[in-house]
Formats: C-alpha cells, structure tokens, sequence
C-alpha cells in the first residue's frame, strides 16, 4: 500500500509510469519526427506487431496520442498527438540534445542539427531553464527541500514501481554505450537516477527505498557505471563497500529529468508530494521551461526542422 501510494506522489514516477519504456520513447520520438503510421512505426522501430500495437493503445488510453481515421476501406488509422502530447516536446529535445552530445545523432539515427524558423532563422539548442529567473538549469543549483511532516519521506517517495519487473533489452553493453532510449528506457535505471538526484549514493540506500530486488539493483548499477553515468566510489576498505556519484554525464540527464517531471506537473492530476525542489539562485520553487538558446522563444514542433 505504502509504495503504491508513494507512486502516486512523486512526479518523476509518476511520469515513468506512463513513459518509462524504450519502445514508447522510440514510439514518441518517431511521432515528433514526422511519422504517424503503424507500418511506419514498426519499420523505424523495430518494434514486434504486438509490442507496437500495446505500447500505441497505452498512449492513447493516456491522451497522449489520438486515433486519426486515414482509410475507410479497409478501415485505418494514424496516430497524431493531443495537446498532452505536444507538451512532452520540451522532454523530447533535450533527449535529442543529450543523445546528440554524449552519443552522437547518428549512432541513433537521428537528426544531427535542429533549426529553428523564428526570427530570420538559426541552429536550435535547446537550453532548460528556470522559469522564474531564466537561468539555465544545473544539477547543483536545486536544493531538495522534505516537508517538516514528512521528515522521513524523501527520497522514499521514490519507491515508485514496487515489485514490478521489466526486463531490459537484450543487446550487449557495449551496444548500448550512450544510447537514451536504453537508459532512461527503463524504469528502475531512471529510478536509480532520480534517487541519485535527491542525495541517495549507496547500494543498501538504493535497495530499500526503491524496494528493488538485488538482482535488478546490481545489473543496473553495473549498467550505468559501464555507460558512464555513475562512477563507483570505495568509502570503506574492510569489507569493501561503495557509493555511486553521478559523473557530468549523468548530471546532464538531470535537465530532461525536470522536464518530465514538469510535464507531470502540469498534466496529470495534482498530488501532494514530500519533496519540494528549489532553484537556489533565485529562491524559487523549481519550474522548468525550455526555450532556444539563441532567441529564448519555447520552440514549437511545427516552428523546428531538422536534416
């Protein structure tokens, strides 16, 4: 009951519950690049008929997506984003901005420059942002705030998917260095980052507020240490034990982590959550824009083009 409730409550679990899958990131991805059609999908994803056809219907069943009749005979559909969907863009920059910078667009087939069709015309780099004093947002500029009647309920308001067991893909590590979508494509491994963001660093912490079986836990830790966004740091020689820090590849994860958990914000319905963020520059409780570093406008899909 306790973890059920607590995924109630913590944006950022509450948005990899809908999310918190690679070929849904994929679906997503796909969607603001142009494509709209199952075949489609499938041809771009790789997804099996099956896996595309659960992971489309859960989108639509969350107004993500809706049903847009193209054929009438035989009858079909393409697959278009609602308002609710148009706001996860923000989202879906900054992981095309982190996949771009730490991967590389082409190992993941993606555009490798964004343009941005709003005064006169120029590159697009998406920068996430404060929305209160404009500045651009930084892993260690946010203080994590636990309100004083919940004293003991950060970071356990993490323990967001209880027992639930999703198995990651396949592939081997080394085909899956620096790909998003295999990282932030599964929920316990963005859980782990989001624990990692509210201060958690060691393996018995992790374990228990996340309530992660052990096997899980050492796989993904093992995972995101070989990709470079923890580094594993000894605290103690006799028995060996050790924490995990986030690296500034991890840190830079935490930009498109907020823009999720805006999204959640600002979409689902509200829930009381523990856990305040505070942008420490100006003093502000964390609200999250993202805009193009070069004019400050927030772009729009049908303003951006891509090659």
């Amino acid at each position: 009951m306790q973890a059920a409730q607590q995924l109630l409550s913590n944006p950022v679990a509450r948005g990899l519950n809908i999310l918190g899958d690679r070929w849904t990131i994929l679906i997503l991805r796909e969607v603001f690049l142009g494509k709209h059609r199952f075949e489609e999908f499938r041809q771009s994803t790789g997804a099996s008929r099956g896996t595309l056809s659960k992971r489309l219907e859960t989108l639509v069943l969350n107004g993500i997506l809706y049903k847009n009749p193209y054929q009438t005979t035989p009858l079909r559909y393409e697959y278009r984003l609602t308002d609710k969907g148009l706001g996860l863009y923000p989202w879906a920059l900054l992981i095309w901005q982190w996949e771009t910078r730490w991967a590389g667009a082409e190992m993941a087939d993606l555009p490798t420059q964004l343009f941005h069709n709003t005064h006169g015309g120029h590159e697009l780099k998406p920068l996430a942002v404060c929305r209160h004093c404009g500045e651009a947002l930084h892993y260690d500029d946010v203080d994590r705030v636990v309100s004083e009647d919940n004293s003991d309920a950060s970071p356990k308001g993490l323990k967001a998917i209880g027992n639930q067991r999703r198995s990651r893909n396949a592939a081997s590590n080394e085909q899956l260095l620096g790909h998003i979508t295999d990282i932030i494509g599964d929920r316990w491994t963005l859980l782990l980052m989001a624990a990692s963001f509210v201060g958690l660093a060691r393996y018995d912490d992790f374990r228990q507020q996340l309530g992660v079986a052990t096997n899980i836990l050492a796989d993904r830790l093992k995972l995101l240490v070989e990709t470079g966004i923890f580094e594993r740091q000894e605290y103690q020689s006799n028995p060996p034990r050790f924490e995990y820090k986030l690296t500034e590849k991890g840190k830079a994860l935490y930009p498109q982590t907020m823009a999720l958990r805006q999204w959640v914000l600002e979409w689902l319905p509200k829930v009381n959550h523990p856990l305040t963020l505070k942008h420490r520059p100006c003093g502000h409780v964390l609200a999250t824009d993202v805009i193009c570093e070069t004019c400050n406008d927030a772009p729009k899909p049908d303003a951006v083009q891509f090659n």
